[in-house]
């Protein structure tokens, strides 16, 4: 912890024990706060004053230096989902991330930078930025000697009021894979609702998604740029009870809106090329 401490910046970014004896990092702005751990560089907590907490957090989340944590951001990469003999997901939301810098922007947000252990094949850099809304910007550069073909994603839990009642905008007329069924189709609702399991992999869409909660009374707006992939999932009631480190009512109060560029949309850099994911999150009472 002691070679965090030297990125601390008074009243803005603050080094603490976090849980399980990790290492987290506090940023304080004039609109917001948020937590993040090293581990994974994983953004566990952001809430704007005066609103309830942008993101869901499992309480049942385990904090190990050898687990991901459950809720927040996980970074995906260099796979998303399972692989055979390898840990879902890729493992850069299990590596200890480097804190590179934290600096004060000249409007006012914190933006953290970090960056995943180097590797021969590839750079990956990370950058947070905490203010009235929340920037998340995942760079991926090529600096082997070969191509590099990877994907990513922002797996993003959000907190809501009910699931009941949620409605999920931006995606009519997008076709995706059904995880469930195996099976491809097209969005027809305007809106999606939530009767039961949902997970799906949402094809050439790079527009923005809007998730409006009636309980919370406010409506959370992402919007993306380097994003082929939307992923939507809520694990429902019996996935829920098979998961160790998710509690089994929690299905009721969270949603996951993912960006990035997965399954038929992984990217492919040829040598010195680099990507950018980026994600916008907001929000504003709901109208």
């Amino acid at each position: 912890m002691h070679t965090l401490k030297h990125h601390e910046i008074p009243g803005r970014v603050q080094i603490i024990q976090g849980q399980g004896g990790l290492p987290a990092i506090q940023v304080e702005s004039a609109w917001s706060t948020a937590e993040i751990y090293p581990h994974g560089a994983h953004l566990t907590a952001f809430q704007k004053k005066g609103e309830a907490p942008l993101l869901f957090m499992s309480a049942a989340s385990e904090f190990h230096a050898d687990l991901p944590i459950r809720g927040g951001v996980p970074v995906i990469f260099p796979w998303f989902g399972a692989r055979e003999g390898l840990a879902p997901h890729g493992f850069a939301r299990v590596a200890a991330w480097n804190l590179l810098s934290a600096v004060v922007l000249p409007e006012g947000p914190v933006r953290l930078h970090f960056q995943l252990p180097s590797d021969d094949e590839f750079e990956v850099e990370y950058l947070v930025t905490v203010g009235p809304t929340l920037t998340l910007e995942l760079v991926v550069s090529n600096i082997g000697e070969a191509d590099f073909t990877f994907e990513n994603c922002l797996h993003t839990y959000f907190q809501i009021g009910a699931i009941d009642t949620l409605e999920v905008t931006g995606l009519q007329g997008t076709r995706y894979r059904d995880q469930l069924l195996a099976a491809d189709a097209t969005e027809t609702a305007a809106s999606i609702r939530f009767t039961g399991e949902v997970d799906r992999v949402y094809d050439d869409h790079s527009a923005a998604v809007e998730i409006h909660d009636p309980a919370l009374h406010r409506t959370i707006r992402v919007a993306k740029s380097g994003s082929c992939s939307t992923v939507v999932w809520n694990p429902w009631i019996a996935k829920s009870q098979r998961m160790p480190d998710f509690g089994d009512d929690e299905y009721l109060r969270m949603v996951c809106v993912e960006s990035g560029n997965v399954r038929d949309h992984a990217l492919t850099l040829a040598p010195g090329e680099r990507s950018q994911l980026k994600v916008e999150i907001s929000s504003r009472p709901l109208g």
